[in-house]
């Protein structure tokens, strides 16, 4: 029986459309993928460095590097990375929280970027009440995959890894999850493929209630 549900935060829980739609009102149309997958890069390369580099700072240089030339730089990087403040969550986030809750099962956020961007975008979207609490690496000081971003969650709520579940749309943190020898439940929205060479995901699904429900009854 899960004890605790551990929720990846960007693209898992929202779209990052706001973000990507300031981008194009910089000068950088369709640039999301490049530079998501740029800061991501580097902060998992800093992990398995033993290092810690914050999203925020990551965020500012890469934008910075897409932005060489453009004649305000700062206040262009300061609208794009504002438009964190603005995401609005998938459809199917609420519903699929409200099972957990329901379920009886205290449900917690991890995110390589901000708490407290985390819990405004919470508070905007009315789903305070269904996160019993939100987590960043800061305190661990290194980023997802990295084993020790989990076990502080775990370590943090009293939960053995194998009565706590990590969900996300990200495979690399699901594998990192699964190392640390949690259940892992893949939200796959795009209906993408699942690396081979990673094994597989415990349970997945297309939307958040449908995965709450697989998780819950493996079987299902």
């Amino acid at each position: 029986m899960l004890e605790l549900v551990i929720l990846d935060v960007n693209e898992t829980l929202f779209p990052l459309d706001p973000v990507a739609d300031r981008m194009a009102e910089v000068g950088l149309p369709g640039q999301l993928d490049v530079w998501f997958a740029r800061v991501l890069r580097d902060g998992i390369a800093a992990a398995a460095a033993d290092r810690f580099a914050p999203f925020g700072e990551l965020g500012r240089h890469h934008l910075a590097m897409l932005l060489d030339g453009h004649p305000e730089p700062d206040t262009a990087i300061a609208h794009v990375l504002d438009g964190f403040g603005q995401v609005h969550p998938h459809p199917d986030v609420a519903p699929g929280l409200h099972a957990l809750r329901d379920a009886g099962i205290p449900t917690v956020a991890l995110t390589n970027g901000s708490a407290e961007l985390t819990r405004a975008f919470l508070a905007r979207a009315d789903l305070t009440d269904l996160v019993a609490e939100v987590h960043d690496v800061t305190p661990v000081g290194r980023w997802k995959p990295a084993a020790a971003a989990y076990r502080f969650v775990l370590d943090r709520h009293g939960v053995g890894a194998h009565r706590a579940a990590m969900v996300a749309v990200h495979p690399w943190d699901l594998l990192g999850a699964q190392a640390a020898g949690l259940v892992t439940g893949w939200l796959n929205r795009d209906g993408d493929r699942y690396p081979a060479v990673f094994g597989q995901p415990d349970v997945t699904a297309s939307d958040l209630p449908e995965l709450v429900m697989r998780l819950l009854v493996p079987d299902s």
